[in-house]
């Protein structure tokens, strides 16, 4: 597989994903592929069909903004750098995203993704007690910083 057709792969998941379409983007992925997330670690896509369904179901108008490095490949492995937005129980969230694959053969053998948790939390804390612990968490995260 060469890097033009690994970067179509990525984009027709990222495709799949933002139109909501499972199938597809299951389809995306060897059966006996690994997805490491934030939210846990998804093994075959059994379980890779659960969690983009949770995703899609949780995450209304997602969509990711090209952003950063882009998306980038060298040999069968790839990288692809956005800026996700969304409406999570009806608030509108935006955070750094990124997500590295690894191939065999036409399809996503190991799928990275890494995301900017704390400032999701922080767009979605309701109430005063749940804003208070998120912006400590923040404040300590960046002491000494300014």
């Amino acid at each position: 597989m060469n890097e033009i057709e690994i970067e179509s792969v990525t984009k027709n998941l990222v495709d799949a994903l933002e139109k909501k379409d499972v199938e597809r983007a299951v389809s995306t992925f060897t059966d006996d592929a690994e997805w490491f997330t934030p939210n846990g670690t998804f093994k075959g896509k059994n379980e890779i069909r659960r969690y983009i369904s949770w995703m899609t179901n949780n995450l209304k108008d997602l969509k990711f903004v090209i952003d950063g490095v882009g998306i980038l490949i060298q040999g069968n492995k790839g990288i692809h750098q956005s800026i996700y937005e969304g409406i999570y129980r009806g608030i509108k969230v935006k955070a750094a995203n990124i997500c590295t694959y690894e191939f065999a053969e036409d399809k996503i053998k190991r799928h990275w993704t890494v995301n900017d948790r704390l400032s999701l939390a922080s767009q979605v804390a309701k109430g005063p007690i749940a804003r208070k612990a998120v912006n400590t968490i923040i404040a300590k995260a960046e002491a000494g910083l300014h």
